[in-house]
């Protein structure tokens, strides 16, 4: 009997058990509903929020960069129709050098191979310079030679190095760069200069005109004094080293030329050749400068407006010679934009 008034209240027990669940969860469920309540009536409560917030479907103003163009490929440089059967020919022609009523009418060569990233070797530069200056334009063996540019010098259709200097021989039988020579005002007067001032240089993409600014007698070695390193110059790291170089090139000038001043950025070309003023025994060299014509420039020069510097810097054997020494720098600084003149 007593184990079975055990069994009956263990059974009894288990309904007890189930309400005390069931009240506890429908007492979770008031307290929940309750906080859900109080929390609809707080957010009720609050002021309206702007509309530019409520409306999902305000449409903005928002500058969006547009997508990156794709850059064009860089197209192949195009040959000027005049000069791309010689060029075919021999891909070391870089342009042609022309003097209106002169000899001087010839293709511009150039040894290929310079790597401005490299140190220089002058002695490579010598062999590479004299190559065309020994060969004609077919690379056969020529005592003329051929007009060549500076083997440093960058010639390109995207750039070109800011001072090119050109060389060809002084033929005696008036070829190549025999009428260079008689710009010399001294020696044969203005009037090569005064019918010729302006010279063509076309590169083989593009043509170009330069007006002369200068020229200059300068000797080679150092026994015949310091020398002027004018071939050594073919590009320039800032406006400074521009403005040196030209100032000392005006130094050496016969002329001066108010109206063809020079400015950083200018490209230059500079005729180099043989000159021979004490005889064959002393190799000189006389050089013509010119300035490419501006973008709007007026392409004519008033000759007349160039004046004769009848004191350019010489050097030690020339004064040895004729006597006398440099006055000192006379060119008015305007010349070139951005030079000034040193205190004394």
């Amino acid at each position: 009997m007593e184990s079975e008034i055990k069994g009956q209240n263990k059974v009894k027990t288990k309904p007890l058990r189930s309400c005390v669940v069931i009240i506890a969860a429908l007492a979770a469920c008031c307290i929940w509903l309750a906080a859900a309540g109080t929390m609809l009536l707080l957010k009720l409560s609050e002021p309206p929020l702007p509309d530019i917030i409520m409306d999902y479907t305000f449409e903005l103003s928002v500058d969006i960069p547009p997508e990156p163009e794709q850059k064009p490929e860089k197209k192949e440089p195009v040959v000027l129709a005049e000069y791309k059967d010689l060029y075919e020919q021999n891909n070391d022609m870089v342009g042609w050098l022309k003097i209106d009523g002169t000899m001087v009418d010839y293709p511009v060569m150039q040894t290929k191979g310079f790597d401005p990233t490299q140190p220089i070797d002058y002695g490579v530069v010598y062999d590479k310079n004299m190559y065309y200056l020994k060969h004609d334009f077919y690379g056969e063996y020529s005592y003329s030679g051929s007009i060549t540019a500076e083997y440093c010098a960058h010639i390109d259709s995207d750039y070109r190095s800011p001072n090119i200097v050109l060389y060809g021989h002084n033929m005696s039988n008036g070829t190549f760069f025999r009428d260079v020579n008689k710009y010399d005002v001294f020696n044969y007067g203005r009037e090569m200069y005064d019918n010729h001032p302006v010279i063509q240089f076309d590169t083989i993409y593009e043509k170009g005109y330069y007006k002369i600014f200068a020229m200059m007698h300068v000797n080679v070695y150092s026994k015949d004094g310091e020398v002027f390193y004018y071939t050594a110059t073919y590009d320039f790291n800032n406006k400074q080293e521009f403005i040196d170089y030209y100032a000392k090139v005006l130094d050496r000038s016969f002329i001066y030329t108010p109206q063809v001043d020079l400015e950083y950025g200018d490209e230059i070309i500079a005729l180099s050749t043989c000159d021979f003023p004490f005889g064959l025994d002393k190799s000189m060299r006389f050089v013509v400068f010119a300035r490419r014509v501006r973008p709007g420039e007026n392409p004519e020069v008033d000759v007349s407006q160039t004046i004769i510097n009848y004191d350019p810097l010489y050097y030690d054997y020339w004064y040895s010679v004729f006597g006398g020494s440099w006055g000192g720098r006379k060119w008015d600084p305007a010349l070139i934009k951005g030079y000034k003149p040193k205190e004394s």
